[in-house]
């Protein structure tokens, strides 16, 4: 089989390009990938209690993934936390004033990089591909 034809080899190789795309454009230089992906949820949430069980389901990371991922936010001065009012063994995650202007910065660059790969794409061929990349999505979790 030739690797770069491979399902998993095309979708790694966009990702790395979207993330270098990113990192070009990124003003902050302390927002990476991942952070960007969580702050943009926290910060659309920030109206509930969100634990880091939530991000762990919402990134489709692992306990320690979510967990270095939190401390490197909280370190970055994006996240406080506070216990939980429904239950006081769990700490809910509380955006900063900073991740929402941060936020703000990153959503700029997600519409920029939307618009770039969308270039020369019709609504169709952006629906099949929504659509096949759906099909990859339950195809590979059973």
């Amino acid at each position: 089989m030739n690797e770069p034809e491979t399902i998993g080899f095309k979708i790694r190789e966009l990702s790395l390009l979207i993330g270098r795309y990113m990192e070009r454009t990124n003003e902050d230089g302390h927002i990476r990938g991942p952070q960007g992906f969580a702050l943009g949820y926290l910060v659309n949430n920030r109206d509930k209690e969100i634990y880091q069980k939530d991000l762990e389901e919402r990134l489709s990371i692992r306990k320690p993934t979510a967990s270095n991922l939190v401390d490197r936010m909280i370190k970055n001065g994006f996240l406080t936390t506070a216990p939980s009012q429904k239950d006081k063994r769990l700490k809910r995650l509380i955006v900063t004033e900073k991740a929402i202007q941060a936020t703000i910065e990153i959503e700029k660059q997600i519409e920029d990089s939307e618009k770039r790969m969308k270039q020369g794409v019709s609504e169709e061929e952006l629906a099949q591909f929504f659509a096949t990349l759906e099909k990859f999505k339950q195809n590979i979790q059973h």
